[in-house]
């Protein structure tokens, strides 16, 4: 097991088989969901991956608007939506990519220490991301699909 390359990614959740999608009609601010790979949304499938410190610690940003998770207000409880927001590299954007069996990753907030989890493992689009407490299930595991360099 090894820690992620920096560079641009899909996401794709290993119970599900979605990937993280940029929700861009949530508002005030955009929110993240899974969605089936749909190439006329490609620009809001591709996020990309860069190293701030150490110990796993990254920033996932949109690729196309450069805006990070984050945890919508910074909360910390379950049920926070994982939304993307313009850097300001408070703990609640900063997030451990951690390997686990086979390949695939946990993500975890520097802030609250949980885990990013597709609701229920479901395979629908717009399905809901949060921010939940580790329950070592599939829907909170991801695999990184690289599709290019790290893009500033």
């Amino acid at each position: 097991m090894s820690t992620l390359a920096e560079g641009v990614y899909f996401i794709r959740n290993v119970q599900s088989k979605t990937l993280i999608t940029l929700d861009l009609s949530a508002s005030p601010s955009p929110t993240l969901v899974g969605s089936q790979f749909n190439f006329d949304e490609l620009d809001q499938q591709l996020f990309s991956i860069k190293t701030i410190g150490q110990d796993n610690k990254y920033l996932i940003a949109h690729a196309k608007t450069g805006q990070v998770f984050d945890l919508s207000g910074g909360e910390t409880a379950d049920y926070t939506p994982i939304i993307v927001y313009p850097i300001h590299f408070g703990d609640n954007q900063s997030w451990n990519v951690n390997p686990s069996a086979n390949g695939v990753y946990k993500i975890h907030n520097v802030r609250s220490g949980d885990l990013v989890d597709l609701r229920s493992g479901e395979s629908g689009d717009n399905t809901p991301i949060w921010n939940f407490r580790d329950l070592g299930t599939d829907n909170q595991l991801w695999e990184f699909k690289r599709v290019g360099p790290y893009v500033s």
